[in-house]
């Protein structure tokens, strides 16, 4: 047996949309949230993502106003997961879509929400 490099070539081009490209995968995969997302990982992700949302404003790649909507929406989020009413665990499904739609074109930001997003889900269902 050789012990010959294996070789991938992926190809996107036009409007192709690449979810994934692997080549070779050992260990655990996951799509979204980590499976043993907990809802203080929650609590610690929203302060994590209002920190990168204030230093982007700081920076200039966010101006007030979006900062502002960004900030009410995580408040939406946190008041709506402290319930213990199910209906109000949509309420913070819906603020992080909002939040996903105000912040998606920031470098990173989008993903965050997206992850955060995932996780909410998965505690909600």
């Amino acid at each position: 047996m050789t012990n010959s490099p294996e070789y991938f070539q992926n190809v996107a081009s036009g409007n192709a949309r690449v979810g994934v490209q692997a080549g070779h995968i050992s260990g655990g995969v996951f799509s979204g949230a980590p499976p043993d997302a907990r809802p203080a990982d929650v609590a610690a992700a929203l302060d994590e993502l209002l920190a990168a949302l204030r230093a982007a404003y700081e920076h200039g790649e966010l101006d007030r106003e979006t900062l502002a909507d960004s900030e009410h929406e995580v408040g939406v989020t946190r008041t709506a997961l402290a319930s213990a009413d199910p209906e109000q665990h949509g309420r913070a499904v819906r603020a992080l879509r909002k939040l996903g739609g105000l912040v998606g074109g920031l470098a990173g930001s989008g993903t965050a929400v997206a992850t955060l997003l995932a996780q909410v889900e998965r505690l909600t269902s």
